[in-house]
């Protein structure tokens, strides 16, 4: 039994609550090393590198939050952590330099405004992660919110779950534009439909097993079931309570749900499930994601036209608490008070209207914290890195930041780009999903230790998800700019990850976003397709008259082409869109989408299709 396990078998985690204002009073130097493991499961957390301050994590389901909330949690900082916060990257806020006399009362200022601590550390449920505009966007097929905050309520005080082998990640979207890393969660409900009693029904499919840190990224895999969102929260429990009585308790770095998936395979854990469930559940739908990625940072129009939310990027996530109070104050002067946090570490103030949105964008915030910020901020992620995690060998946030504005200095041409830090394996800054991944090393020059970087290129995740390249080991950090910027300037991580699907064994198979589904016209009394179903830059796999068809709509107008790449077979739907192209996820393959014209080998040429305008919505001819 490792030590974990023993301090686990002593007591729960939970029950150290009882000890907290004790150790209070006596001072930090009196927590007993068993209890401060313990402490995490109230989210509390010492760190080696600030003796006598401590860390506290705040759960925020969902990344949504509001005015008061913020008001309460800066104001603590202020008071107690020198007035600085930071967002992480699973949606919550981490208060520093908290000394261990004042636990007892944040705890309770916290609940005062319905924010708690619990479980946000060791070997529990971790924050509940979701679209952070769920509800809002237009580009969601449901809001799941709801489902993430029944699933929370399930398990949050519950000692039926406090008793991982490890901690255990979830998220929970009905977002279709991959803002969540999906596929390195433990559990991803990720948004599809199935054909059940005769009707399309909206619900999740569902993903397992996928991680980062302990041996890198994993990918969540298929676990061919679909799931209703009134049923979604029972599924989750059963899985977690499955990885609870099954998962390991041996070596820690070798006891993630990811590894037991391994050992078992989809079929064995979804047979263990549906003894569990008592019922067979249903097989997975379409996957309704689309092949892009979004950061949610801008200005966009809500599901209500007449509002508007506005995404503003915290560089590095770090913010003061003053900022955080004028965030509040703006989310109140031009929204509803409503705030959301998003996993890239960024800010989205909702429901802003028409009349307003000059005035905020106007706000000297909003100078500092910007909506419009370059390619390269807007794409910036890290974890926390050695100035505050026991785990990280590298300093990660100022370094990052200062090499970003370096970055910006040199770089104008706006192309998107993704780079994200993590300071040590564990990979809290998504470093394997990025464009450009860079995870924290020590590296020998002229004989002296420096810090440096592994760098990766290509990762994904989403319908399409790519294992990243680590292409350079032990680089210098004092040398990365000019490296950076190389890459940046040069490197297409877009065809890499279709070079890397391309070679992947054994071959990578259609996204199952491509799974078409069957549409009839009713002799033209219906649309096949709804006027704004797709959104632009997006496919959908039909089946019309037993004919399979990828349709997109590009710059507005909605084009039709066989699904069925005429390379090798792959689904035309679940490709990426460049131009007036859409590129087979198989083998990367480019397709004119008016002509059907393969610019990647001439002598190749896809069917093509009419599109025509009917009673509010399109009929395919075929």
């Amino acid at each position: 039994m490792n030590k974990i396990e023993q301090i686990k078998a002593e007591k729960d985690g939970l029950d150290v609550d009882a000890d907290i204002a004790r150790y209070a009073e006596l001072g930090w130097q009196a927590i007993q090393e068993s209890d401060v493991e313990r402490l995490k499961w109230w989210g509390v957390f010492m760190r080696r590198h600030t003796p006598g301050h401590f860390m506290m994590r705040i759960r925020i389901p969902n990344g949504i939050t509001n005015a008061a909330q913020l008001r309460a949690i800066a104001a603590l900082a202020q008071r107690h952590g020198r007035g600085i916060l930071d967002i992480t990257t699973r949606q919550q806020i981490q208060l520093r330099w908290i000394q261990f006399e004042h636990v007892p009362s944040i705890l309770s200022e916290l609940g005062a405004v319905g924010l708690v601590t619990l479980q946000t550390g060791m070997d529990n449920i971790r924050n509940i992660v979701g679209c952070a505009v769920a509800g809002l966007t237009r580009n969601e097929l449901f809001d799941a919110s709801p489902v993430a905050r029944a699933f929370t309520d399930m398990f949050v005080g519950d000692r039926a779950y406090t008793n991982l082998p490890r901690k255990f990640n979830v998220t929970i979207t009905g977002c279709r534009e991959n803002c969540v890393h999906a596929e390195t969660q433990d559990i991803a409900l990720v948004p599809a439909t199935a054909e059940l009693g005769g009707r399309t029904i909206a619900g999740f499919n569902v993903l397992i097993g996928g991680k980062n840190g302990s041996g890198g990224y994993r990918i969540a895999r298929p676990l061919d079931v679909f799931v209703r969102p009134e049923e979604a929260a029972e599924v989750c429990s059963a899985i977690v309570l499955l990885f609870r009585d099954h998962g390991s308790r041996d070596a820690r770095n070798k006891i993630r749900f990811a590894f037991l998936v391994e050992e078992w395979g989809e079929t064995r854990v979804r047979d263990t499930l549906e003894a569990r469930l008592g019922r067979a559940p249903d097989r997975a739908g379409a996957d309704e994601r689309l092949p892009e990625a979004t950061n949610h940072v801008g200005i966009f129009r809500q599901k209500d036209v007449s509002l508007s939310y506005v995404g503003l990027a915290i560089p590095v996530g770090r913010v003061t608490s003053e900022q955080l109070k004028e965030i509040a104050r703006l989310a109140v002067a031009y929204g509803t008070g409503e705030v959301r946090l998003t996993p890239d570490q960024n800010v989205v103030i909702p429901n802003v209207p028409d009349p307003k949105l000059g005035n905020l964008t106007a706000e000297p915030l909003l100078k500092v914290l910007r909506y419009d910020p370059s390619a390269i901020m807007a794409g910036l992620v890290s974890c926390t890195g050695i100035e505050f995690c026991n785990l990280a060998v590298i300093e990660t946030k100022a370094r990052a930041l200062k090499i970003a504005q370096t970055l910006e200095s040199k770089i104008h041409d706006g192309k998107p780009v993704r780079i994200h830090w993590s300071g040590c394996p564990a990979g809290c800054g998504n470093h394997t999903v990025a464009d450009i991944g860079l995870l924290g090393v020590k590296a020998k020059v002229d004989g002296q230790t420096v810090d440096a970087v592994d760098v990766f290129v290509g990762g994904s995740s989403g319908p399409q998800p790519t294992q990243a390249v680590k292409i350079l080991e032990n680089v210098p950090c004092d040398t990365l700019p000019r490296v950076l910027e190389g890459l940046i300037r040069y490197g297409e991580p877009e065809k890499l990850r279709r070079r890397l699907r391309a070679i992947s064994t054994p071959p990578l198979t259609p996204s199952p976003a491509a799974s078409p589904r069957e549409r009839v016209d009713d002799a033209g009394r219906r649309p096949l397709l709804l006027k704004d179903e797709l959104p632009d830059g997006a496919g959908k796999a039909l089946v019309v008259n037993g004919h399979e068809i990828a349709v997109f709509r590009c710059a507005g107008t909605l084009y039709a082409l066989q699904n069925q790449c005429p390379h090798e077979g792959g689904s035309l739907a679940g490709g990426a869109m460049e131009g007036d192209e859409v590129i087979c996820p198989l083998h990367g393959y480019g397709f004119n989408l008016k002509t059907g014209v393969c610019s990647t080998d001439p002598r190749l040429q896809a069917k093509t299709f009419p599109v025509v305008a009917q009673q509010g919505g399109f009929v395919i001819d075929a």
